[in-house]
């Protein structure tokens, strides 16, 4: 009976080996899968992130530098001033040119964009283009780099989001 009794502690002893290094194995991919879940959460999270400041800018200069007036024939136009200068030349009634109001935006927001990313850049309207002003369009497209932490390290992120604000029938 004592040498079924060691043979069983030897066969215990054995699978228990096993069962740690399969242990160790699963517990490994079960962290790697939730490295990446929280990789895509972070890489989602900053692109909302991006796209809300990017439409608040564009829907804010807008909103201030619209002029909506009525052409010789009747029909309601709508102009898009850069500057208050340049609406104060038109006799436009503008709260502040759409550009003015953009740089005020954008200062005052991409702080929260900032104090995670490495980089952050923002292009007006595809680099001053005068035709998006005269159809009443304001484009924004920013940009954010970031270094993501996962379990292995970190991976660089580059988020670039456009937003585009305009009368639209």
């Amino acid at each position: 009976m004592t040498g079924l009794w060691q043979l069983a502690e030897i066969r215990a002893k054995e699978e228990s080996g096993a069962t740690m290094i399969t242990m160790l194995f699963f517990l490994f991919c079960l962290g790697s899968l939730l490295s990446l879940l929280l990789f895509s959460e972070q890489a989602d999270f900053l692109e909302m992130n991006v796209q809300h400041t990017a439409d608040l800018v564009t829907k804010g200069a807008r909103a201030a530098g619209l002029w909506e007036y009525t052409d010789t024939d009747g029909e309601t136009q709508s102009r898009l001033y850069a500057t208050s200068q340049e609406a104060e030349q038109a006799d436009a009634e503008v709260i502040r040119g759409a550009r003015e109001e953009a740089a005020i935006l954008w200062r005052l927001n991409k702080s929260s964009l900032e104090s995670r990313a490495a980089g952050v850049s923002a292009v007006h309207q595809k680099g001053e283009r005068a035709y998006l002003y005269r159809q009443g369009i304001y484009h924004l497209q920013v940009e954010v780099e970031q270094r993501i932490p996962v379990f292995w390290g970190e991976l660089d992120v580059k988020i670039a989001r456009v937003s585009q604000s305009g009368v639209y029938d």
